[in-house]
């Protein structure tokens, strides 16, 4: 008797969580793009990077920044600076996926913003 309520107990509980485990919840798709660092602007650590590796919704980035004399498309700036690495300089390249969830970084430098920076933003947590 006892064996059958502990079983019973067991596979309820074991349903629950394979429904409430969803391990790609916090994120956008399950794709993991490549980027390079081509703009950081040092005051607000605004980060503008570009896309080098993924094929990415063109929605999500700016297909026309112009930096440093040339025209990119896939470039983004990093909404959730706050959390991006700072060991990352400009040229390096890093592997990324894309959050769900919108950064709060409500302080007044964020809210500037930077000048020529790429129109799109993106939440990202950096794999490598």
């Amino acid at each position: 008797m006892y064996y059958k309520a502990f079983v019973a107990s067991l596979l309820l509980f074991i349903t629950l969580c394979a429904f409430r485990c969803d391990k790609d919840s916090d994120y956008i798709g399950n794709d993991i793009y490549t980027a390079e660092v081509k703009s950081i602007t040092s005051c607000a650590k605004f980060y503008a990077c570009v896309i080098t590796n993924g094929d990415i919704d063109s929605d999500l980035v700016d297909n026309n920044w112009e930096h440093g004399g040339r025209t990119y498309s896939k470039a983004f700036v990093v909404q959730n600076h706050c959390e991006f690495p700072t060991r990352l300089k400009t040229g390096e390249s890093f592997r990324f996926r894309i959050l769900k969830k919108q950064p709060r970084n409500n302080c007044q430098v964020c809210a500037i913003g930077i000048l020529g920076a790429p129109s799109k933003k993106l939440s990202v947590k950096v794999i490598q």
